[in-house]
């Protein structure tokens, strides 16, 4: 006689979820990379600046270095001319200061000789036709005009980025300009991802009536790499009690964290919470989420065990709505989601006492039209562009509603 099961237990929320596997969530360690391999990592530490940016006073464009005082009396029926001595590029250290009635040309990001105090811009110079050595003046200039002062971008002994930053191109830029070579960030967390399931085939196998290829795995893999996991393949599990415990702790020696896909709901072959009783606690067996209300949360030998739902779109929304705050907790990160304003293109109905995870498609930034096929439809997300968070008391979005 098949087994009955009893059905889902009380659904959490999902801010409860949250708590639970952040409260059961490891830190895992620091380490030093190179500049070059830092991309999306989280900061270990706290970069202050040991040196000011610019660290000596330029040019903010291609001009002439003038001493101000000079250029006072300056106007364009009465140009004043002062005495070229030579031109300075980039990299390059003046030769001498420029004296009282002197002037330099100068590039963008050229150090300014000593004794000069401004830039003229060039639209109020010219050469004289006598001399190639003079330039006439048509504009005066205050002190400090069109220059970049030593620090004004990165003031020496500043703390410029935060331990728990996602570094991202800009902050990259900012640790090169304080010619940083390494630095200390959190390691990756190693996942090891398990798929579940009889009808569950390998890429590249044969296509064969009642199968299907393991979307799954790989969609949750790419996930995980853009967060610089470490990914560890556990395999294939067929719906087998014995099976599924040998991936399982094959999966807790070696990885932070295990993922599984499939087998968490109630059908009589989902014995995934089963096996994490068995060999562990069972915290969580149904979240009141829309889609993946199927979802387990336990934890094995200390470490934490999830049981995502097969379907697709289920499965890759939770990643969203509750694995990626996990590594973000696991790596001490801080990460602002990005919110636009935009109006729903048609009505929507939710369902009361779940928060429902609603993919769209934003066309510009004013229409945003939900492009969900149900939830076993990978392209439900795979044509999403953005999503919208509707709330657990929420029943319906009306067509026009304003939505960030």
């Amino acid at each position: 006689m098949a087994k009955i099961k009893a059905g889902f237990g009380k659904l959490v929320s999902l801010e409860e979820a949250r708590e639970i596997l952040f409260k059961h969530a490891p830190q895992v360690e620091s380490m030093e990379v190179s500049l070059g391999q830092a991309m999306g990592f989280v900061l270990a530490e706290d970069v202050k600046a040991e040196i000011n940016v610019p660290h000596f006073v330029k040019s903010a464009m291609d001009s002439y270095a003038v001493r101000a005082e000079d250029t006072f009396e300056a106007t364009d029926s009465r140009p004043i001319t002062l005495g070229l001595l030579g031109s300075i590029e980039p990299g390059m250290v003046p030769e001498r200061p420029i004296g009282r009635g002197e002037c330099f040309e100068i590039a963008t990001g050229a150090p300014l000789p000593q004794g000069a105090d401004a830039v003229v811009m060039v639209e109020y110079t010219e050469q004289t036709r006598k001399s190639e050595n003079e330039v006439k003046i048509h504009r005066s200039v205050a002190p400090g005009a069109n220059v970049v002062e030593v620090g004004s971008d990165i003031e020496k002994g500043k703390t410029v980025l935060s331990k728990g930053t996602v570094l991202e191109p800009g902050h990259i830029g900012v640790l090169a300009a304080l010619g940083r070579k390494n630095i200390a960030v959190r390691r990756g967390v190693k996942v090891g991802i398990l798929s579940t399931g009889e009808e569950i085939l390998g890429l590249g196998e044969r296509l064969t009536p009642g199968k299907v290829y393991d979307i799954n795995y790989w969609t949750i893999e790419a996930a995980l790499r853009k967060e610089n996991c470490e990914v560890i393949n556990l395999g294939l599990a067929k719906d087998d009690i014995q099976s599924l415990k040998e991936k399982i702790l094959e999966g807790v020696k070696s990885a932070d964290l295990v993922l599984l896909s499939g087998g968490s709901s109630l059908g009589g072959g989902d014995l995934v919470g089963e096996v994490i009783e068995d060999l562990g606690e069972l915290l969580i067996h149904g979240i009141a989420v829309k889609p993946g209300k199927p979802t387990m949360v336990g934890t094995v030998q200390g470490k934490l065990v999830l049981g995502l739902p097969g379907y697709p779109m289920s499965a890759l929304s939770n990643y969203y709505i509750l694995i990626e705050p996990l590594l973000m907790k696991m790596r001490e990160g801080k990460k602002e989601p990005r919110y636009i304003e935009a109006k729903l293109s048609r009505k929507v109905a939710s369902t009361i006492g779940r928060f429902e995870f609603l993919p769209v498609r934003l066309q510009g930034r004013e229409w945003a039209s939900p492009v969900s096929k149900g939830s076993s439809a990978i392209t439900s997300l795979a044509f999403a562009n953005g999503f919208i968070e509707i709330g657990e008391n929420v029943e319906v979005l009306n067509r026009e509603e304003k939505l960030r």
